[in-house]
Order: C-alpha cells, then structure tokens, then sequence
C-alpha cells in the first residue's frame, strides 16, 4: 500500500475525526511541537488537516463544518473557489459531459458536476485524486477521477465531440512559487491548448486571476463568448472566460458582486468606447461603483446607464442629486463637501473616521496620518481630484440601499 493510501485510512478513522473536531481552534505551532501520542504516526499531516480547515472557515463553510471530508494541504484551500463563486459558475456551464483538467481540491468539479449528465476530474497529483475520490464518496457523487496532466489527457483521450465542455484553472505560479501575469506562463498553458479545444468544438470555462488584464485575455483567446469578474464583498476574486466555439461576435462583459444580495453590470468594450459621461461638481450622493466594475473599465457605460455624473475624467467616482437605489456598489450621502481639519475632527469619534481616496496626491495611510484618525465609526472622509482640477474632500455617510 503506498504511503498516501496509508495517510488516507489514517484520517478516515473515527477517533482521527473526533480529535480534528475537538482541536479545530488549536495552534498549529504548538501542536506540531507537543503532539499527542493518538497522532504521533502522521502528526504533521494531521496538523494540516486542522490547518486547512482554519482557513476554510468563512470560506468553504459548507466543507469546513463536515468532519467527514479529508482535506487536501492547506495550498490547495488558498487556490480553490469558494462557495459562492462555486455556485456562481453554476449559471455560465451546463451540459452533457464536464472534464476538469485541473481537478484540484475539486471544489468546482462538484458544484459544476449538478449541471452535467457526466463528470470527469483530471489532476496531476496523485494524492489530490485520493483525496477527491473520497469526498466523492462522502458527498454521494459518482464521478470519474485520474491521474494525468491536462496536455496528455487531451492528446490520449478526447476526439471532436461537441457535447464536451470543459473547465480550467491553470496554475499561476511558477516552479519557485513565484506569482505569473502572463496566460502562457500559467500551467497549462490555455493559449496552447486553444487549437485543440477548437478542434473538438464545444465550450470551456477558464478560471483566471483577477490580476490579469482582460483586454490582453481578449488578444490571445479567440471565441469567447463572455468574461466575468466575479467579486465576493467587493473584493475581485475570479475572472472567468467563457468560451463558445459556435460562437463568432464580440464578447460580453459580466460584472458580478456576491454579497447579500447580487449585484449585476453588463456591457461590452464597443459600447464603452462609444459613451461618455457628463462630468459634474459634486451633488448630494457620492457613488463607487463595485470592485468587478472598476477591473472591468466600465468608466464611462456605467454613468450613462445609470443617468449619474462623474466627478473627473481619471476619478472613478460618481455624482447625483437623486439616489439611486439599484446602484451596483456603494453610495455616500455628502455632509459636508469642504472638509477640513475642524470638520474631520468633528465628525471622528474618538479618531476613528473611514478614509478612503480616489485619483487624490496623498494615500490614505498618509491622510490618516496628517488628520491623526484610523478607520472606523459611522462616517467616511473621501478624497478624490474634481471636475476643477482640484483635490477635495468630503465628508459623507454610507447609504444602505436593498442593492447591498
């Protein structure tokens, strides 16, 4: 029996559950230094298990609560979707037959797996499978799951079947670990493996970081049919491509913010090139729009849609006088729009104001500093250069809108 499969009927023990259950709180470092005797045998990977699943709190909550599972390295857990984006991708792919290339913790591979007659989960490491194989088990799913490489599963395995669809999330780091920009330097390499996805027809699903630029992703790929940057609390978290080999026009671009509830933002790159917003002193509301909205560029689509001013050309701030409650990010009502030293301090409880800055010469570590408040409290000091080429600030406060 090799070392992983051991490792593997090790955790799958009652009393190994029980003791994870029992330790999930506990320090890691302090652990490992004073194992118990219970898991002497393998107490660096029983450490691991409690590890990953500390750090799949708040995350992967629907994993981190079921003690049945058996978690793959901590790494893993840091790479993988969350459950909302998880059940996000849900809604792009669909259809008869799913092969994940890049099985990982397999996260994806489940959630897309309730959208696919079959589902086929391809990983490179061998104790990934294992591990997969068993939450398979767990979670009641019938799944297929091997051993291989994306490049080499296609080249044995896959002929032209347009009814297959596939979905990556390459690697993006290379062998020292060290963070890529570039499609070609992810592994596998999606703009290779373009040519043989076009070959067998059908759709792929490509998981990407947000720190890659989406008009350099539209001159490599070719047949995207849409791309959605995907935030989770205004955090930018996940583009995805979505690729159509039947499809031959230009791309749509879906912004999407996951919070309580889904704010939602589409346009395409002609349409934004064509519009132009009205430029405007500032009003009674001040509007941010989400961290999808700004990755994707929709500087100028966004004011015009939604019937509001801008506050200069490069600040990626909003104005109006009326407000709008459908607005997909945040809106500020403006207290005071000539804030100075006397009406920060008024408005900071005991030194505590939100700061936060756009387009404006200091940052906002150096314009807590000169104000001497930290953040927090009710209301917000916002810095940004206007439409007279000045730097201004204001005091506002948050509106809570159903859009939230």
């Amino acid at each position: 029996m090799s070392e992983w499969k051991e490792l593997m009927d090790f955790l799958r023990k009652p009393e190994i559950k029980k003791f994870i259950r029992e330790n999930i709180q506990a320090d890691i470092n302090n652990l490992l230094l004073n194992p118990p005797s219970s898991i002497s045998t393998y107490s660096k990977e029983v450490a691991a298990q409690i590890q990953a699943r500390q750090k799949a709190k708040g995350k992967l909550d629907s994993w981190a609560s079921n003690f049945d599972l058996i978690f793959p390295p901590p790494i893993s857990v840091e790479q993988a979707s969350s459950d909302q984006t998880a059940e996000y991708k849900k809604s792009i792919l669909g259809g008869k037959h799913l092969i994940d290339l890049t099985g990982g913790m397999g996260v994806d591979t489940l959630a897309l797996s309730e959208q696919f007659e079959n589902t086929t989960y391809i990983e490179q490491q061998e104790l990934l499978v294992g591990v997969f194989q068993h939450n398979c088990e767990v979670y009641g799913k019938n799944i297929g799951a091997f051993v291989d490489a994306a490049e080499s599963f296609l080249d044995e395995n896959v002929k032209k079947d347009g009814s297959v669809s596939f979905y990556l999330d390459p690697a993006r780091r290379d062998k020292s670990k060290n963070k890529v920009f570039n499609l070609e330097d992810c592994s596998p390499n999606i703009v290779e493996l373009q040519s043989q996805f076009k070959k067998m027809g059908g759709k792929v699903l490509v998981k990407l970081s947000p720190f890659l630029d989406i008009k350099m992703i539209l001159k490599k790929l070719e047949n995207i049919k849409e791309i959605h940057v995907v935030s989770v609390k205004n955090e930018c978290k996940e583009v995805l491509v979505f690729i159509d080999y039947s499809f031959d026009s230009e791309p749509e671009i879906k912004t999407v913010n996951l919070d309580t509830t889904k704010q939602l933002f589409d346009f395409r790159f002609s349409e934004e090139q064509a519009s132009q917003a009205s430029l405007s002193t500032t009003k009674k509301y001040i509007l941010e729009p989400n961290s999808s909205i700004l990755k994707a560029g929709a500087f100028n689509q966004i004011a015009v849609d939604f019937e509001v001013d801008k506050i200069h050309p490069n600040t990626h701030l909003y104005t109006s006088e009326q407000l709008i409650p459908n607005w997909p990010g945040r809106i500020f009502q403006v207290l005071d729009d000539q804030a100075d030293k006397a009406t920060v301090s008024q408005y900071s409880s005991n030194g505590y104001i939100n700061v936060m800055t756009r387009n404006y010469p200091l940052t906002t570590t150096s314009l807590k500093k000169k104000y001497k408040v930290q953040d927090g409290g009710e209301f917000f000091l916002i810095g940004f250069h206007d439409v007279d080429k000045k730097n201004n600030l204001v005091i506002a406060r948050k509106v809570n809108t159903a859009n939230d």
